[in-house]
């Protein structure tokens, strides 16, 4: 029944005659007088529940400011403001004043009793003054269920024809988890004074006497052959359980698939012959593409106390996304294979090589995402898969994509991966990824020789990079042998310590860093003593220390120069206190420490030109350190005393009026 809110308008004029005097409009706990009619509106019997506002009634405005106009399948509001303007409202009775307001409803007391019989009666509960109009909001919220539930019927409908074009559940699929999936058990009775005890085989079901069994061992069951571990049950009541994630790839048109994720449990419990199998399904993701290029993906989930036409609900379960229960994930998971070409064939991911991939890499993956991600790089990811390059497909399909590193327009593997042809069988040898294949195009890039056996050093050495620069100078043979034969020289001078254990790893990059250095000093680079040292270490930390002296001096020759026009200008002095300009780099040092800051720090940014440097000192001891000043882009930026303390104001005054009169004219000077 739908109300009939003209006519519900009409009835909603009833005045409360109350006396002006009656005590009830001026008890505190009470905020609004309640009165009830039922009343015949539009056909159908409507019950009336009318708020009158004692605030309002007290300024003698007599009309109530909330009609509840309550149906048997159907409720409205018709609420009233000051000036007398109405508006309907939707709003269940506890929400009129607000959002769920509980002290709202005992602040209303039924001006008559026959109000709250009337309420009674309509909604068939007990008359109770004090609970009726809870009972009546209790009736508006299970109206709003009603109605919720109708629209989510109808809405869920499209998802019910959904599911419906959905095949069955593989009638083999936990015949099949069990022996490709799960593993299998040999369980013992611990029992430390045999040396044979009787074991029961989860797979074949069979009892067999094994010899001395260790738990967790890995072995072979007497009877069936299948590998088992062997379990030890003790004289407490002994319990087992393996959770997996399995998914059911088929087809429901040539332009969609739907990947059907299952949760198999299996319990093994002590004294049982039989083991507690289930297989029950948590998600469906539908991967459609209409033009063979993009796919889109529509995820359900499966909630069973979900009140619908259908327990599968649009999107991912709320907190399952990564994880559900003791299971890895909600959605990366073992592959179903039977009947997985049936599945695929006539669609666009006719030739995706899913299978190869899944049974090169052997671990759990996430179908959806590889059928999604195939479309946008098919010929990449079929041949790469094909020819066994499980990693690097890995990082196309699941991580950060490729960038420049692969060719997808070639169709040859060496082009695609834009190396040589020498170089595919070594790079699938050593199950190349993404960051390896970057870091040997590099060597590809400047055709060295030998790269095959430096990246093998590499690895057997555990040295993560090299730079080409090296190879300017030098073969990757004579890299090699040369740091071979230092590492013993190196290990020597730079014994192990607790914070760095001398590794080829540190070696190289030593080395590295010193030939680095060697070209920054225009060194002979063909020149054998400077490429190959006799003590790399010594060699590097030489020329460290040579390269540290030249920055010092020309640190120190840019600091005096930064002063050498601003400190004649500079100068300012009264009666008290004069500005005073630092000599070399080490005054600095000196004022920081005196005055216990940090402007000993200072020395880089002064000799880079960001920043200058002056002392204020008193007159009568004008080389004992007083307070610190920074100039920065023209202006004061800093003025510090001991300790970081703020200056005195005469200290502020004397400051403010040299960068007032002398410091523009000192820096235009410098």
């Amino acid at each position: 029944m739908k109300l009939d809110k003209r006519a519900c308008r009409h009835a909603a004029n009833v005045p409360l005659h109350i006396s002006l005097n009656a005590g009830v409009l001026y008890t505190d706990r009470v905020k609004y007088l309640v009165t009830a009619a039922v009343k015949l509106l539009g056909g159908h019997r409507v019950l009336a529940v009318y708020f009158y506002d004692c605030e309002r009634l007290k300024a003698n405005d007599r009309m109530p400011k909330w009609v509840v106009f309550q149906g048997k399948d159907d409720f409205a509001t018709l609420e009233r403001d000051a000036a007398g303007n109405v508006k309907w409202r939707d709003a269940m009775l506890t929400n009129l004043t607000g959002y769920y307001s509980g002290s709202f409803l005992p602040a209303c007391v039924f001006y008559k009793k026959t109000g709250c019989h009337t309420i009674a009666r309509y909604i068939h509960v007990e008359a109770n003054p004090t609970l009726v109009l809870k009972q009546l909001d209790r009736y508006q919220q299970d109206i709003r269920d009603r109605q919720a539930k109708i629209r989510r019927y109808k809405r869920d409908a499209v998802v019910r024809d959904k599911m419906r074009r959905v095949p069955q559940t593989p009638a083999n699929l936990k015949r099949w988890a069990d022996k490709h999936i799960m593993p299998h058990y040999l369980f013992y009775n611990y029992n430390n004074g045999r040396s044979k005890t009787q074991a029961r085989c989860t797979y074949c079901e069979k009892f067999s006497v094994i010899e001395r069994p260790k738990n967790n061992d890995v072995l072979r069951c007497p009877k069936c052959g299948q590998k088992v571990i062997a379990k030890a049950q003790g004289k407490r009541a002994a319990y087992h359980e393996d959770r997996e994630t399995c998914q059911v790839i088929r087809q429901i048109s040539p332009q969609e698939l739907v990947v059907r994720i299952y949760k198999l449990y299996w319990s093994y419990a002590k004294g049982k012959d039989t083991i507690r199998k289930s297989a029950y399904e948590v998600m469906r993701i539908f991967v459609r593409s209409d033009n063979g290029k993009d796919a889109t993906m529509e995820p359900y989930y499966y909630d069973s106390g979900y009140d619908s036409v259908t327990h599968w609900r649009y999107g991912y379960r709320p907190g399952a996304l990564f994880g559900m229960a003791c299971f890895s994930s909600e959605e990366t998971g073992t592959v179903y294979l039977p009947g997985l070409e049936k599945a695929l064939q006539g669609t666009p991911w006719e030739y995706c090589a899913l299978r190869q991939f899944y049974e090169q890499t052997g671990i759990p993956m996430q179908v959806s995402y590889y059928l999604k991600m195939y479309l946008q790089h098919p010929l990449l990811v079929e041949r790469l898969t094909k020819v066994g390059y499980k990693n690097i497909v890995s990082d196309v399909v699941y991580r950060n994509g490729f960038s420049d590193a692969l060719d997808e327009t070639q169709t040859k593997t060496h082009r695609i991966l834009r190396v040589q042809k020498e170089d595919v069988s070594f790079l699938r040898e050593k199950n190349a990824d993404m960051a390896m294949l970057k870091k040997y195009q590099s060597y590809v890039a400047i055709n060295l020789r030998g790269r095959k056996e430096l990246f093998q050093w590499k690895i057997d050495n555990k040295v993560a990079e090299i730079s080409t620069d090296v190879f300017r100078y030098m073969t990757a043979e004579k890299f090699m042998h040369y740091m071979e034969a230092q590492l013993p020289i190196y290990c020597d001078t730079r014994p192990a310590n607790r914070y760095r254990e001398p590794t080829m790893k540190t070696l190289v990059t030593m080395y590295v860093d010193y030939l680095h250095m060697c070209r920054r000093q225009a060194y002979d680079m063909k020149d054998k003593s400077v490429l190959f040292p006799k003590n790399c270490a010594a060699a590097h930390d030489r020329e460290a220390e040579r390269i540290q002296k030249i920055n010092d001096a020309q640190k120190k020759k840019a600091f005096c120069m930064a002063y050498a026009g601003f400190a004649r200008k500079a100068a300012l002095s009264n009666k008290e206190l004069q500005i005073v300009c630092p000599k070399q780099a080490n005054d600095l040092v000196d004022e920081g420490k005196a005055l216990h800051h940090c402007v000993g720090g200072y020395i880089d940014s002064v000799a880079e030109g960001r920043s200058l440097i002056v002392f204020v000192r008193r007159v009568e001891e004008p080389k004992k350190p007083y307070v610190t000043v920074e100039v920065r882009d023209g202006k004061i930026a800093q003025i510090h005393g001991d300790h970081n303390s703020a200056p005195t104001e005469e200290v502020q005054k004397f400051v403010d009026l040299w960068s007032r009169k002398v410091l523009p004219i000192a820096l235009q000077v410098a």
